[in-house]
């Protein structure tokens, strides 16, 4: 069985989604494959292809819950088989209590970990699905069931997750998430968006850059307005992506960029590569996902301009991974034995 899984950016609402305001985000053309088979022992064995780590290949054994002994010392990798381990689990209890079986996993990526492009919650979906289609039938498999067990295996992971991430693997497409709900509604553009999407190296962790904005929060009333901003930025920015203003989409993006930034969360480099490529024409630019270097995003005016823009990312030693977005979310793409 092969799932084919893409990455996301955030467009507007990071943090804030948080706290319970609303997030826009999207889907790339760029993805996680999980290639996969299930055994009747109660292991699961992931080997990484192209994954950037030290290590290749890591085993767990579910019936004692402890990883191999020669292999425990790469906590990326085993952060990961946790991620997979957790989700098996949720989805076996949801679908058929009592049963658990072993599964033999292919991971590849096209990214690095912790750059802000979602692979945790890609590796969430990705084996929840594989779950789902070793138990169902493909007709009885609902991707709201993906999203839920999805977003529920990150918040067990993580201690604390927003459902942003997993909900738009899972749909595919740009999406506005609202938390509290949660849902994933579809926002269809008359236009299309021009977005280049990048990444220069992580300073800090996700959990740490959150852990320094909940404690900024505590500390100051008028930090917190800052939050209710962001989620007025989301809402203006839905209307905007729906009349394909890109202009305004732009506008919107430069203000949640500045938002982010005093929250503290945004880089030397982001700051550096936000202000050349708008100096380049872009329409906007911002940092995207919890900041701390990583994922950055800009708005070109179109295809020729956003080729532009890619370049002189590039000759400021950022990555570019994609200069589109994905209308597709998980997909199982071959079913049998391998």
């Amino acid at each position: 069985m092969l799932i084919k899984v893409p990455l996301k950016a955030t467009l507007f609402g990071e943090h804030a989604v948080v706290y319970g305001k609303p997030a826009i985000a999207f889907t790339l053309p760029l993805h996680i494959l999980v290639e996969a088979m299930d055994v009747h022992e109660q292991k699961i064995v992931v080997e990484f292809n192209n994954v950037l780590l030290p290590i290749r290949k890591i085993e767990f054994n579910r019936e004692d819950n402890l990883f191999s002994k020669t292999e425990v010392d790469n906590d990326v990798a085993k952060r990961f088989v946790s991620y997979i381990a957790t989700a098996i689990g949720l989805c076996e209890d949801e679908v058929k209590p009592g049963r658990r079986r072993g599964f033999i996993m292919y991971l590849k990526s096209p990214v690095p970990t912790g750059v802000g492009l979602g692979t945790s919650a890609a590796v969430s979906v990705a084996t929840t699905t594989l779950c789902l289609s070793t138990y169902l039938s493909t007709t009885e498999i609902e991707k709201s069931l993906i999203a839920k067990l999805s977003w529920r295996t990150e918040q067990i992971v993580q201690g604390v997750a927003s459902p942003m991430d997993t909900y738009t693997i899972t749909f595919g497409g740009i999406r506005y998430i609202d938390p509290a709900t949660p849902k994933a509604e579809p926002l269809p553009t008359p236009t299309k968006m021009n977005l280049i999407v990048g990444y220069t190296p992580k300073k800090s962790t996700t959990a740490v850059l959150v852990s320094n904005v909940k404690k900024l929060l505590k500390s100051s009333i008028s930090a917190s307005k800052i939050v209710d901003a962001i989620g007025s930025i989301v809402e203006e920015a839905r209307s905007s992506i729906l009349q394909g203003d890109a202009e305004r989409i732009g506008i919107l993006m430069n203000l949640n960029h500045g938002l982010l930034d005093s929250l503290g969360v945004v880089s030397l480099e982001h700051h550096t590569i936000v202000n050349t490529l708008r100096g380049a024409g872009a329409l906007g630019a911002k940092t995207s996902g919890a900041g701390g270097g990583g994922a950055f995003i800009a708005l070109a005016r179109d295809e020729e301009h956003a080729n532009i823009l890619k370049r002189v990312a590039e000759a400021l030693g950022a990555t570019i991974v994609a200069t589109g977005i994905e209308s597709t979310g998980v997909e199982v793409v071959e079913k049998g034995e391998m």
